[in-house]
């Protein structure tokens, strides 16, 4: 005896798949983007606390470059707004996501209800 689901709950279970693997993957960008941008407000936070004149260097490959603190401030201050861009959009992307992710758990429920009554098992073929 095989188990059959029926087409539509079934398609419906797989779209429900898609969204939490298409959430799964926008979370963890998320956590990267936030990462950078934790470590980028640890710079600034730390190149505040230099004094003008500090000498300031920086990574460049294997190599350390000596570069201008306001300078480097100012390249970090830009990649501060993009990464803070970035983290909104992946939380207004998170939202919308969860919200699909809800309706349709809602629908995967209603089918269930109306193919298996009385919560019993998938019905045998």
């Amino acid at each position: 005896m095989t188990e059959r689901i029926p087409p539509e709950l079934k398609a419906e279970i797989v779209k429900l798949q898609q969204l939490q693997d298409q959430l799964n993957r926008v979370l963890t960008e998320k956590s990267v983007i936030d990462n950078q941008l934790r470590e980028v407000n640890k710079v600034l936070q730390e190149l505040t606390q230099l004094p003008s004149d500090a000498t300031v260097y920086k990574m460049v490959g294997n190599l350390l470059v000596k570069v201008n603190k306001d300078d480097v401030q100012k390249e970090l201050d830009e990649q501060k707004t993009i990464l803070e861009l970035r983290s909104r959009t992946y939380q207004n992307q998170e939202a919308k996501l969860r919200a699909q992710l809800e309706e349709r758990q809602k629908k995967v429920n209603e089918l269930m209800a109306k193919y298996y009554p009385q919560g019993g098992g998938v019905p045998k073929a």
